[in-house]
């Protein structure tokens, strides 16, 4: 009695973890298609970087690039499986953005 008691408890603690983790992959994936979608051509950065300072499972990095400025969204909580890439010209505009 004890031994299956014991693994009625694992199974529930691995399908509630499984549950968990599925739910924070969903909600980062979400997150990064959403907002990238709203990074049209001539966004300023300003409003990029306000933007992204919103999601709960995102990050960030901005890299210079010899036209301007890339900016990479990503998560960990769906092991950067999903990226957001947004050009950004000398100007401070977006160029373009995509989904990788």
């Amino acid at each position: 009695m004890n031994k299956r008691l014991v693994k009625i408890t694992l199974v529930s603690i691995l399908t509630v973890g499984l549950v968990v983790a599925a739910f924070y992959w969903n909600e980062a994936c979400k997150e990064i298609v959403f907002l990238c979608g709203n990074f049209k051509k001539g966004v300023p950065e300003q409003s990029v970087h306000r933007q992204l300072d919103t999601g709960n499972l995102l990050r960030y990095r901005t890299e210079k690039l010899a036209s301007g400025k890339r900016i990479i969204v990503d998560s960990a909580y769906n092991l950067s499986l999903y990226k957001c890439i947004i050009d950004i010209d000398e100007s401070g505009l977006v160029i373009e953005s995509r989904i990788e």
